[in-house]
């Protein structure tokens, strides 16, 4: 009977483990200006630049690097690696590639889920 206990109790006290340090990866537009987004946020765009200069507009002080060229580019980025980089895009979807891309290059990533398509400019502007 000990025995079981003690086996379940280092289940229980595993997975919680587990559980508690898993980093956020995905964060909402929402949350992101409401929360987060000041003069010291680093925010990556990977929009097109047509998209970045186009109609739902852009982050101030955001880095534009298109999603097909981050890869290649991620050494512009090499002074913001002790920083936590917030990826943007349209909707949230190509964003998430570039976390993605990030967090396997040993960046500290956080997708913004919702994009520009959430984005409120009369919430912060920056």
């Amino acid at each position: 009977m000990k025995k079981s206990k003690l086996i379940l109790l280092f289940f229980v006290v595993t997975f919680s483990m587990n559980c508690c340090s898993k980093k956020v990866d995905v964060i909402s537009m929402h949350e992101f200006q409401d929360k987060i987004l000041d003069n010291k946020t680093v925010v990556l765009d990977v929009r097109t630049e047509e998209e970045y200069y186009g109609p739902l507009g852009h982050i101030n002080g955001s880095i534009l690097i298109p999603i097909n060229e981050l890869e290649d580019r991620l050494s512009e980025l090499n002074d913001y690696k002790e920083n936590t980089i917030y990826v943007v895009c349209r909707s949230g979807n190509r964003s998430g590639f570039g976390k993605d891309i990030l967090n396997e290059n040993n960046f500290t990533a956080v997708n913004v889920d919702g994009g520009m398509l959430d984005w409120k400019t009369d919430k912060n502007e920056r």
